[in-house]
C-alpha cells in the first residue's frame, strides 16, 4: 500500500541507539573516521522497530508531532499519512505518493557538533555522518524514483537552516520549511497536493504560523529515546542560539502526561522530557517556579510503566538559582551514585565575563555576567551532589574572542576537574548560513591548544567511569562496542593525543613574541602554573 504523504528520517535518526540516546552523537563525526562507518550502524545506529505496515514503532518526536498535526487538521486521513524509516520505503511510497518529507537535525552537516568534529573546518577533513545519512537517502533510487512520477521532495527539522537553492538543486530537494510547523506544515502540505505551490521554495514559518502551546497536537506513537516535549523556546536571547531567541512556552501538565502514556502504550517506557531549561517549566521567561518544576515531575513519575530516564537540556543559573528545585528532582526520581543517575545538556560556552556580557548577558540570569564563573562551579556542584551528571558545551572562537578570554576559560575547566561530567568544545556556528572563520586544528593559537588539553584531561578522568554507568541498560552489543571504544581511547589514543597537543602548544606558541609570565602551561592569570 502507498501513502500519500510519507515521513521519514535517515538511518542515524531512525535508530533506538541500541538504549542509549546520547550515542546519537556518533553521528557528528566524519564517515571515514577512528570508527568505520559499518561499525557504528551495526552496534550504534540500530534500526527502529516497524510494524504490519512498514510504519516506524519509534521516530524522532519532531517527525511524531508532523504526522499528529497532519492527520488532526483535517487535511488528510489517517490511512493517507505514515511515518517510515528508510528500510521499508519501497513498501510505503507509491503511484499515490505525493509527498516525501525527511526530517534531519544536521541535513549538510553544518551544524556546531559537526563543524567541530567533521568536515572542511573540524578535526577530520570527511563528511559527517549525519550529511552522508541524509545525502544517502534523499538521493536515493527509490526516492528520486518517486520524483520521476512527480512526489515532492521536502526537507525539513531544526537543521534546515542550512539549505540554499544551490543545495535544493543538488541533493534533488523541491521545498525547504524551516520553523515550528504544527499549524503550518499541514497548510502547505495541501497547496502542495493540490499543485498550487511554486517550486523550489524555502519557507520561514513566522508570526501567527508559530503554535500557542495548545495548538501541539499530541503524540500518535513512541519517540526515539521516549522524548516528550516539556517547554519550546528559551527566551535568554543568545545571539549565536536559535532556540534561546524562540520565546519561551509551556505545554500544559496534562498534554505531557498524555504524551507519556502513549509512549508507553507504543512500547517505549524510558522518557526524556525535553526542554531548553528544565527548571523554568511553567515559569514566565527567567523566572524558576518551583512548586511546577516539581509537579512535573511528580505526575510524570506516576504514570503507569514509564520511567523518567532524562531530561534533555538545563540551565545552569537556574540550578545555581534553586538549588532546592534539583534536591527536589532528584529524590523525586530515587537518583543514586551509579545504578540511577541522569544526565543532562547544558552550556558553559565560556569562562569569560567579558564574552557573556558581550553575547549571552541573560544566560546568567539572576545572577550577572561577572559572576559567570562562579555560578558555573556551584551548579555543576550543586547537580554532582543530587546525582545529576553535566554534558556541558564549550564554544571556541566566539566573535571578538581574545587570548584572555580562552584562558578564562581554561580556569574554569581546572575548576571543574573536580566534578564527575563531560565537557565538549564547539567551534562557533552563526546564526546565519554564512560560512566559517576557523578551522578546529590548524587555525587553533597556542591557548586554543591549551583549553583543548584541559578539557581532554577533564574527559579522561570522568569518560570511563560515566560510560559503565550509562551503557548498564543498553542493548549488550551496544554496550560491548561503547566498552571497547572508550578502553581504546583511554589506554590507546590518550597517550597520543597529549603528545600531539604538547606538540601544537610549542609549535603555535614560538610563532608569538614571548612575555614574561605567560608561557605555555600557564593560565597566565594569576601568575600560577596551570595542574594541566
Amino acid at each position: 500500500m502507498s501513502y500519500k504523504v510519507v515521513l521519514t528520517a535517515d538511518r542515524t535518526l531512525m535508530s533506538n541507539y541500541g538504549g542509549g540516546i546520547f550515542y546519537g552523537f556518533f553521528s557528528t563525526g566524519p564517515v571515514r573516521g577512528f570508527i568505520p562507518l559499518p561499525v557504528l550502524l551495526n552496534f550504534v545506529f540500530k534500526p527502529v522497530p516497524v510494524g504490519a505496515k512498514g510504519e516506524a514503532l519509534l521516530a524522532p518526536q519532531g517527525l511524531r508531532r508532523i504526522e499528529s498535526a497532519l492527520i488532526y487538521s483535517g487535511f488528510f486521513d489517517e490511512d493517507e499519512v505514515i511515518v517510515a524509516p528508510p528500510e521499508t520505503l519501497k513498501r510505503v511510497i507509491g503511484k499515490d505518493t505525493r509527498i516525501i518529507a525527511i526530517h534531519s537535525h544536521d541535513h549538510l552537516g553544518k551544524g556546531p557538533a559537526t563543524t567541530t568534529f567533521s568536515g572542511p573546518t573540524g578535526i577530520v577533513h570527511e563528511e559527517p555522518i549525519s550529511a552522508w545519512g541524509f545525502r544517502t537517502l534523499v538521493t536515493s533510487e527509490i526516492i528520486r524514483k518517486a520524483k520521476r512520477r512527480g512526489a515532492v521532495v521536502v526537507a525539513g527539522g531544526p537543521g534546515a537552516w542550512q539549505f540554499t537553492y544551490k543545495d535544493m538543486k543538488k541533493l534533488g530537494v523541491d521545498l525547504v520549511i524551516y520553523g515550528e510547523g504544527e499549524l503550518a506544515v499541514p497548510k502547505i502540505f495541501k497547496e502542495v497536493v493540490e499543485g498550487n505551490i511554486d517550486l523550489p521554495k524555502i519557507i520561514h514559518i513566522s508570526g501567527d504560523e508559530i503554535p500557542h502551546p495548545n495548538d501541539i497536537p499530541p503524540l500518535r506513537g513512541a519517540t526515539v529515546g521516549g522524548i516528550v516535549e516539556v517547554s519550546r523556546g528559551c527566551g535568554r536571547g543568545c545571539s549565536f542560539c536559535r532556540p534561546t531567541l524562540s520565546p519561551l512556552r509551556h505545554r500544559p501538565l496534562n498534554h505531557i502526561i498524555e504524551d507519556i502514556r502513549t509512549n508507553v502504550r507504543y512500547g517505549q517506557r524510558s522518557i526524556c522530557l525535553h526542554s531548553e531549561d528544565i527548571l523554568r517549566y511553567g515559569a514566565p521567561p527567567l523566572e524558576i517556579r518551583h512548586e511546577k518544576v516539581v509537579e512535573l515531575f511528580k505526575e510524570a513519575s506516576k504514570v503507569d510503566g514509564a520511567v523518567i530516564s532524562s531530561f534533555s537540556h538545563a540551565n545552569l543559573s537556574s540550578i545555581a538559582a534553586s538549588p532546592r528545585t534539583v534536591e527536589e528532582i532528584s529524590h523525586i526520581l530515587l537518583l543514586d551514585s551509579h545504578e540511577q543517575w541522569i544526565g543532562y545538556q547544558t552550556g558553559i560556552e565560556t569562562g569569560s565575563p567579558r564574552l557573556i556580557d558581550l553575547h549571552m548577558r541573560y544566560k546568567p540570569y539572576p545572577f550577572k555576567p561577572k559572576e559567570w564563573p562562579d555560578v558555573v562551579e556551584k551548579a555543576f556542584g550543586i547537580s554532582v551532589d543530587n546525582y545529576l551528571i553535566p554534558a556541558a558545551t564549550i564554544i571556541v572562537n566566539l566573535p571578538y574572542e581574545k587570548e584572555k578570554d580562552v584562558l578564562m576559560t581554561v580556569e574554569l575547566v581546572e575548576r571543574l576537574k573536580r566534578y564527575k561530567s563531560l565537557l565538549v568544545p564547539m567551534l562557533y556556528v552563526p546564526p546565519e548560513n554564512h560560512g566559517y572563520n576557523m578551522r578546529f586544528l590548524e587555525d587553533a593559537k597556542w591557548y586554543h591548544w591549551e583549553l583543548y588539553r584541559a578539557i581532554w584531561r577533564h574527559n579522561m578522568r570522568w569518560l570511563p567511569e560515566i560510560v559503565k554507568d550509562y551503557s548498564r541498560n543498553n542493548d549488550p552489543t551496544t554496550r560491548l562496542f561503547i566498552t571497547l571504544v572508550i578502553s581504546t581511547i583511554k589506554w590507546i589514543i590518550s597517550r597520543k593525543v597529549e603528545v600531539v597537543m604538547r606538540k601544537n602548544i610549542l609549535r603555535t606558541y614560538v610563532q608569538l613574541k614571548p612575555r614574561p609570565g605567560l608561557e605555555p602551561g600557564t593560565c597566565g592569570l594569576q601568575g600560577r602554573r596551570s595542574t594541566s
